[in-house]
């Protein structure tokens, strides 16, 4: 009797936790919307949201699932953060998130501090010197810490948010050296050692701030900057080993050495590929990463940089032309393949044309065929373009299908790659038009 008694007891105080045990709950309302799927972004866990023929839908998260997050949306990224067992419920306004979003809910103080305008509007003045650069980014720094101290949050969040904006700003850091040569023209300008050593000041290890994305993305550039500032050349290779040399040495935490360390071997094969140094790169990546989570991301990035090594079949594409006839890769059988990849848009694309335009001139009688794809969103746009300034080679729209800036893993534009007659790929990284290495190139092919 009293077993029974005391096992309904049991299922009564059990009933009574579950009430009282507060969920963690993110709603999501999409007004205007053309059909853009949101994505949430939680302990570097991407989890697509299903919402109805209303734009609703409603996540319940679990334990461990809080904590700052990101909201994707489009091309839209905004910062998010989910505290543990509150509602946040979120509206966003039409495709675009960024300046049409409101909060709601006991969870909505924090998300709307994060994307108040005080919070993004940062501009840096990159033609100040040294000491003045460092001063400018503490000031910048002062200014959200005093904006944040108005908002009365817990101390938890304040302190994780004070160490959030020191690294979301140290990240300039690592372009003043370069930028500063441009705005001032001085393009032999090195960083003087009272700069370097207010760099050497800033790196902390603190392993509970890698829950950050900031921690983590300023931490990179700091140690970056750090170990490159010498370098007067862009080497891939010896910028990798450099920056791996420092961290192995200067750094004694063993969970932010190993992040730091598959970090720059990740860029490195994200902007290089599978070359001739990659065995050294992988030495020292097997020997300090372990984490396998790591580990199995780098080798997806691995796996796909193997896909376009040369002598790989080329990505099988599909594009359209001006009059919208379809183009595909099999239609230039017999014949190589220079592919740019551009947008009317891009500054850096309209200055590439120039000398593409030349090395089309110049190869014209060859066997060789030149073709612009463009990424651009609207294809109006491209249209207009293009008709305003006809060129003799092949014009193409990519569309909203990206598979082929998935595959040859285009990550900025202008993006130009080689093709051999027999549709495999020659370079999916070619040099650009206005390096003298191009017309070397093809000449070596077009003999």
């Amino acid at each position: 009797m009293m077993g029974k008694f005391g096992g309904i007891i049991l299922i009564l105080i059990l009933l009574m936790w579950c009430c009282n045990t507060r969920k963690t709950v993110v709603e999501f309302n999409l007004i205007g919307s053309s059909g853009v799927q949101p994505e949430l972004v939680v302990n570097g866990e991407e989890r697509e949201i299903g919402v109805d023929d209303s734009g609703y839908a409603k996540l319940m998260l679990t334990e461990g699932e809080h904590g700052y997050a990101t909201l994707k949306y489009g091309k839209d990224r905004l910062p998010l953060f989910i505290e543990d067992g509150t509602t946040l419920r979120i509206y966003i306004y039409g495709d675009h998130a960024k300046g049409n979003i409101r909060f709601e809910g006991d969870g909505a103080p924090k998300n709307c501090y994060l994307n108040s305008q005080i919070m993004k509007n940062l501009s840096f003045d990159y033609e100040l010197d040294g000491p003045e650069f460092l001063g400018q980014l503490k000031d910048l720094i002062q200014e959200q810490f005093h904006y944040l101290d108005t908002m009365g949050f817990d101390t938890a969040f304040t302190e994780m948010e004070r160490n959030r904006i020191k690294f979301s700003t140290y990240k300039a850091l690592e372009n003043y050296p370069l930028y500063h040569a441009w705005s001032t023209g001085n393009m032999d300008y090195q960083p003087d050692t009272v700069y370097l050593s207010c760099i050497r000041k800033l790196i902390k290890e603190d392993e509970k701030l890698l829950v950050l994305k900031e921690y983590q993305e300023g931490m990179a550039s700091l140690v970056s900057l750090i170990s490159t500032y010498h370098m007067k050349e862009l080497d891939a290779y010896k910028q990798v080993m450099a920056q791996f040399d420092y961290v192995i040495h200067h750094l004694t935490n063993e969970t932010l050495v190993e992040f730091l360390i598959d970090h720059y071997a990740c860029v490195y094969l994200l902007g290089v590929g599978i070359d001739e140094h990659i065995d050294d790169v992988l030495r020292v990546y097997d020997f300090y990463v372990k984490d396998p989570v790591l580990r199995k991301r780098f080798q997806e990035i691995y796996d796909r940089c193997a896909k376009i090594v040369p002598g790989s079949p080329a990505f099988d594409f599909m594009f359209t032309d001006i009059a919208g006839q379809a183009v595909k890769l099999e239609d230039f059988r017999g014949k190589y393949l220079f592919i740019n990849v551009w947008t009317t848009w891009g500054v850096p694309c309209r200055n590439e044309n120039v000398a593409w335009e030349k090395l089309e001139k110049e190869f014209e009688d060859d066997n060789i065929v030149f073709v612009a794809v463009s990424c651009d969103n609207d294809r109006a746009v491209w249209e207009k373009r293009v008709r305003e300034n006809p060129k003799g080679e092949v014009q193409l729209y990519m569309g909203n299908d990206h598979s082929f800036m998935d595959f040859y893993m285009i990550r900025g534009i202008p993006r130009f790659i080689l093709i051999a007659p027999d549709g495999r790929i020659i370079n999916s990284d070619m040099s650009r038009p206005s390096d003298p290495e191009t017309t070397k190139t093809l000449r070596t092919y077009l003999k």
